[in-house]
């Protein structure tokens, strides 16, 4: 499970709130069938290692864990070959909620192994991981940002902000902080209030708002922890600072929200992740900004209703065309192919006859008698045509 805190009563909190949830989920399987072998041999064989090699020295502790109760039922010395063996009182039992697990503690940090919820666990060799630690310097280290996922919600022209982080120590020692000081600080966007801390691997007394700044004082092991942070930002077009380089970026607005860009990262798509919740998805790999912006813009244009009346009469003309075209007819001064005694000829014809008509402008008196009669001459034949 790795390091948590210099405190055990603290960690020991955690973990049992932990376990309540690992407890429902395997009571729902039903509970645990052991043999009477198994009940004559609770032994928990284990080894403490530190780094890559055995830990020769210290102290470990068995803890027991229900729904209702916690606490210590053992604990032993380990062998200089880092070996442990602890017989538990019973037999796991997630039903009754009925769940163990040991710690011991290394240059103060107490680190925890995993939970053992059945009899069959016991035929395996139990690990509990430990490191060598590094004092964090007044203002903290850098640690690598793997994920970061901010949601935003807009609520009374404010933003409720959701902010998730993933950090790993790509060292081979705990951090941990001096008495004032920090293992981890990052800036969050100004004007973040109504500061809470939510789910993760962290407990919420172990970090902390500090001037603007996210604050970080637990002992930070090698390997990935996860943590959420919420608060409220007054202004909904802000700059979310993000100094250094963020594996991967996401911004998750929730909609209705108002038109904006997130300037730095990529608009992806829209996406439900709860019934009748939708979210505009931002996203970014490798993110190596200042910061990023949150950008007012404008809405779509929309043309007023004439406008659409006249790009609608123009789209059925020209369809009107095409289909007049697809017929047969054509308005070139090339011949058709039409016999010009058919009545798509005789209409070409006429069709011509117009375009000559109008393009003289200002025709004289015998001009217009004679494209009258001609016109009615070939309307005539128009009418008596098959």
């Amino acid at each position: 499970m790795g390091a948590l805190s210099p405190e055990g009563g603290r960690a020991t909190r955690v973990r049992a709130a932990f376990v309540a949830s690992v407890v429902a989920l395997s009571a729902a399987a039903g509970p645990a069938r052991v043999s009477a072998q198994v009940e004559a041999n609770l032994i928990l064989h284990g080894t403490a290692l530190l780094g890559d090699t055995a830990l020769t020295s210290g102290t470990v502790v068995l803890h027991h864990l229900t729904t209702t109760t916690q606490g210590e039922v053992d604990s032993i010395t380990v062998a200089a070959d880092g070996s442990f063996s602890l017989r538990l009182p019973n037999v796991p039992d997630p039903a009754r909620g009925g769940v163990f697990f040991a710690s011991i503690r290394h240059e103060g940090v107490s680190y925890f192994g995993s939970l053992v919820t059945t009899a069959s666990q016991l035929d395996s060799v139990y690990s509990i991981q430990t490191y060598d630690t590094l004092l964090a310097p007044e203002q903290g280290v850098d640690l690598q940002i793997e994920i970061r996922t901010v949601f935003l919600e807009a609520v009374e022209n404010r933003w409720r902000v959701t902010d998730v982080f993933q950090l790993a120590n790509m060292g081979t020692r705990t951090v941990v902080t001096r008495e004032t000081g920090a293992v981890w600080r990052y800036p969050l966007a100004v004007g973040a209030t109504e500061f809470a801390v939510g789910e993760g691997d962290m407990t919420p007394e172990v970090i902390d708002l500090e001037d603007g700044d996210l604050v970080l004082r637990a002992p930070m092991s090698p390997g990935p922890r996860m943590f959420v942070v919420r608060y409220m930002l007054d202004d909904m077009f802000t700059s979310i600072p993000t100094p250094g380089i963020v594996d991967q970026f996401e911004v998750l607005i929730r909609e209705p929200a108002p038109l904006m860009e997130v300037e730095g990262l990529s608009f992806l798509a829209r996406v439900e992740l709860e019934v009748g919740s939708t979210y505009r998805r931002y996203s970014g790999q490798s993110v190596d900004v200042a910061s990023i912006r949150l950008v007012s813009i404008d809405a779509p244009f929309e043309p007023p209703v004439e406008w659409v009346a006249v790009v609608v009469g123009t789209l059925l003309a020209g369809m009107g065309l095409f289909a007049l075209r697809a017929s047969g007819l054509s308005f070139s001064r090339e011949p058709s192919g039409a016999p010009a005694s058919s009545r798509h000829g005789l209409l070409l014809q006429v069709a011509r006859l117009d375009d000559d008509f109008e393009a003289q402008g200002n025709p004289s008196a015998s001009a217009r008698t004679t494209y009258e009669r001609r016109r009615e001459g070939l309307l005539s034949r128009i009418r008596a045509a098959p």
